[in-house]
């Protein structure tokens, strides 16, 4: 009978297909937002001045109720804390 050794894969490894990507949105640091399809930066006072306007707006056009509103905003100043440098 063979000696009682622990045995190791051969088989080489594959890394995940996100494996060495960045997840984090497009953006080029504190200067602004580089639209993926159209190479312009966008500011991003801009873009959040975009995102709060357009969330207001559907709150107070109907399309979201205002406790979702609320919710999906608080949510976001939360992600963003968390996520701040």
């Amino acid at each position: 009978m063979p000696p009682d050794t622990p045995t190791s894969s051969t088989r080489p490894t594959r890394k995940s297909a996100g494996a060495g990507t960045s997840m984090s949105p497009a953006t080029n640091g504190a200067h602004g937002y580089t639209m993926p399809l159209v190479p312009i930066t966008v500011p991003e006072s801009v873009v959040n001045a975009g995102f709060w306007a357009a969330l207001a707006g559907a709150a107070l056009m109907g399309s979201v109720d205002p406790p979702l509103a609320v919710f999906i905003g608080a949510a976001v100043v939360v992600a963003r804390h968390r996520n701040a440098p």
